[in-house]
């Protein structure tokens, strides 16, 4: 009733102001007076009659009353203004209006001192959220307090509505919150929840307060409930700290949770994450007491500082299977498909003409029982040098600089610098083609601090030079579509061909940490071809847009080494696209086809459709050859206009066990949604998981939220 208190009191203060300038002693039939109040506006006011009571000092305005002023309007049957005490009464059909929001009310008091009044059947609409809200009675007890009895709040537009919600009296503090006595929850006037007490927020920001619990029951575990309560600490602060109860005396205990978000500037947000079970279920492994800590901070300073960290961080290899609702979605995607969880923190400063940073990586693979022999860049150091002039001669320079120290609990560890200088000489040879001689020098220095016998323990270095040109040139063309010629496009095919020597040189002393320490030797050819396809589409308006409807780039190597086989000389053949057809379809797909073996190695390709009419369709297939092979697809197919149906399918072809089906159905009405999913998970491919069937329903309620049960 907060928006009703707003029209039928503070608004009507302007028609008494009116009346009290436009005394009139006498009988008037018909009348219609124009007014302008200062700094208020024009105020017109029509009656079939007005009538002035000197013994009881009021005004009378009756039939077909309408006042007006600045988009606010009042209709009634009979409007009253005593001049003495100052109270106006409106009654009968009382309509007061603002813009598209409509109060409606039996019978309407107000003083204009007191600035107290009542609403008698109130019946107020709500524009903005589409609200309907009643109440037999509206008190206003101060200047921003309210009392409201028999209230009910819905969003729906029936005369018997779908859902609402009751409170037998409300008292209400405008920008606080409302508190509630016997509230409930009415499905088609039936009473399915009542709860003693309750309270409200009214403001339209963040609000301190229990949020709505989610319920639940599972076939493993028993019956389900999250309670999550909201701390609004600041404008740019809040947290939400959940408790759970997961299942009964089968079930594994409970769980505590955190959620801190903040924003210290434009340039300065993060979010930490936790969850804490001291698993009943799985008291017989080591790891009964399970947790997780996600933390994700991104800071930009001035002058080109900068600061990132995201922290994933589990108990326990299973946690991302047993708990995945805890799991954020990028962590939980590097957990399914690559088995693995990394976090990083990194700092560093950038310039126009180069970069410095220092990064701490800890790596953590799923697919083992331990990481001691895991190997962590703890930290690493980069420093790099832009493409540039060198002074005012044709010659230009860069220089990547990396200073790295490997640590693990078991296996090889130390530190190691590289440093890699380049010069090139960038021309243009008739101004046509593009041709850039280099010349390159990499210097990698080692520093081992445990090395086994055997192995040599002392500092140790390697030297080694590249050199290699480039030629590359573009060729264009543009196509007129349509006899209007505002539609255009434009193809473009850019041809580059790079030559890269390397010499053999001895790296058997090296320590083995990544792909760095070993540079094969390479007298390689490599062909780039890369096509465009670029729009030119001009509206009604004018407005000018260039869309992407294809990029697709090839390239292969050739090595003219001696000693190389004529199938070790190619290189695989790599392939990079994205397409947009049309507006409403999207696709990508990279490859690598491997000649030596005649075989692809990698293919990963997907498609999205999504058509105006609300139909989508996603299919997706990954192949790393020896690694991941699976096949994921998604699809929403709009029967009529409020009902969809839902289906998406997860396969490991790999392991050749089908992941996961759900099935599912959403039906949208004018003021609720519902949407139930059917998960069936499939036992894993170890057979250390068994399946399960979760079913789970997402509630709206419009202007409302979304409730969710599992």
């Amino acid at each position: 009733m907060r928006g009703s208190s707003r029209y039928s009191f503070i608004r009507l203060a302007f028609i008494a102001i009116i009346l009290s300038l436009s005394l009139i002693p006498q009988k008037t039939i018909g009348f219609e007076l124009n007014y302008r109040a200062k700094g208020e506006g024009p105020i017109q006011m029509e009656a079939d009659r007005l009538t002035y009571d000197r013994k009881g000092d009021f005004i009378t305005l009756e039939g077909e009353v309408r006042i007006i002023q600045k988009g606010i309007s009042l209709r009634a049957d009979k409007v009253i203004f005593y001049t003495e005490t100052k109270d106006v009464v409106a009654e009968g059909g009382v309509i007061l209006k603002e813009g598209e929001d409509v109060l409606r009310c039996d019978r309407l008091e107000f003083n204009i001192e007191t600035k107290k009044g009542v609403v008698y059947e109130g019946r107020l609409f709500l524009k903005k959220k589409n609200f309907h809200i009643t109440g037999s009675k509206a008190e206003k007890l101060g200047e921003m307090q309210y009392r409201v009895y028999d209230a009910s709040l819905t969003s729906c537009d029936a005369r018997i509505p779908s859902w609402k919600f009751t409170a037998k009296q409300l008292d209400v503090e405008v920008d606080g919150s409302a508190k509630g006595w016997w509230p409930g929850f009415h499905v088609k006037n039936v009473p399915l929840l009542y709860f003693p007490w309750a309270i409200f927020p009214l403001k339209e920001e963040r609000q301190t307060g229990f949020l709505f619990p989610e319920f639940g029951s599972s076939s493993k575990w028993g019956p389900e409930i999250t309670i999550p309560f909201y701390w609004a600490i600041a404008p740019n602060q809040d947290a939400t700290f959940y408790l759970q109860r997961i299942g009964d005396a089968r079930g594994r205990g409970f769980k505590e949770g955190m959620e801190y978000r903040y924003v210290l500037s434009s340039r300065a947000r993060g979010e930490i994450k936790g969850f804490y079970i001291r698993d009943e279920r799985e008291h017989e492994r080591e790891f009964d007491n399970r947790w997780c800590v996600f933390y994700d901070h991104d800071q930009t300073f001035p002058k080109g500082y900068y600061l990132k960290a995201d922290v994933n961080w589990v108990s326990d290899n299973e946690y991302p299977v047993d708990f995945d609702d805890d799991i954020p979605d990028e962590a939980l995607i590097d957990s399914r498909s690559r088995n693995q969880l990394e976090s990083i923190f990194c700092l560093g400063k950038e310039w126009e003409w180069g970069t410095l940073g220092a990064e701490f990586s800890y790596f953590r693979d799923l697919t083992k029982e331990s990481n001691r022999a895991t190997l962590q860049r703890l930290p690493q150091a980069t420093f790099q040098l832009f493409q540039d002039q060198f002074l005012d001669t044709f010659l230009f320079y860069e220089l990547e600089a990396q200073g790295t120290h490997f640590w693990r609990k078991e296996g090889i560890r130390g530190g190691r610098i590289d440093i890699y200088p380049k010069f090139s000489v960038p021309l243009r040879p008739f101004d046509i083609l593009r041709f850039e001689p280099w010349i390159g020098y990499r210097e990698t220095v080692y520093f081992p601090d445990n090395a086994p016998l055997g192995i040599n323990d002392d500092v140790t270095s390697r030297e080694i030079y590249d050199v290699g040109a480039s030629l590359a040139t573009t060729i264009s063309k543009v196509y007129s579509l349509g006899r209007k010629g505002g539609k255009k496009l434009r193809h473009t095919i850019e041809p580059k061909v790079v030559y890269n020597y390397i010499p053999r040189v001895d790296q058997t002393d090296n320590p083995e940490f990544d792909d760095l320490d070993y540079i094969p030797p390479q007298n390689t050819f490599t062909w780039y071809i890369t096509n465009r396809l670029i729009g030119k589409v001009v509206d009604e308006g004018g407005e000018v847009t260039y869309p992407e409807y294809l990029y697709l780039r090839l390239h292969q190597g050739y090595d003219v080494s001696p000693h190389l086989t004529s199938e070790e000389r190619l290189s695989n053949l790599t392939t990079e696209m994205r397409f947009t057809p049309i507006s409403w379809a999207y696709g990508t797909m990279d490859a690598e086809y491997n000649f030596r073996r005649h075989r692809l190695d990698i293919f990963n390709a997907g498609v999205n459709i999504n058509d105006k009419r609300g139909d989508r369709l996603g299919v997706e297939y990954r192949f790393t050859k020896y690694e991941v092979e699976e096949l994921n697809a998604e699809l929403l197919f709009r029967v009529i206009d409020p009902i969809d149906l839902f289906f998406s399918y997860r396969h490991n072809l790999h392991d050749e066990v089908r992941i996961e089906t759900v099935y599912g159905f959403d039906y949208r009405h004018q003021c609720w949604g519902i949407a139930v999913r059917l998960h069936d998970i499939n036992r894993s491919p170890d057979r250390l998981r068994d399946g399960e069937l979760k079913v789970m329903v997402y509630v709206t309620l419009s202007g409302i939220g979304r409730f969710r049960v599992k």
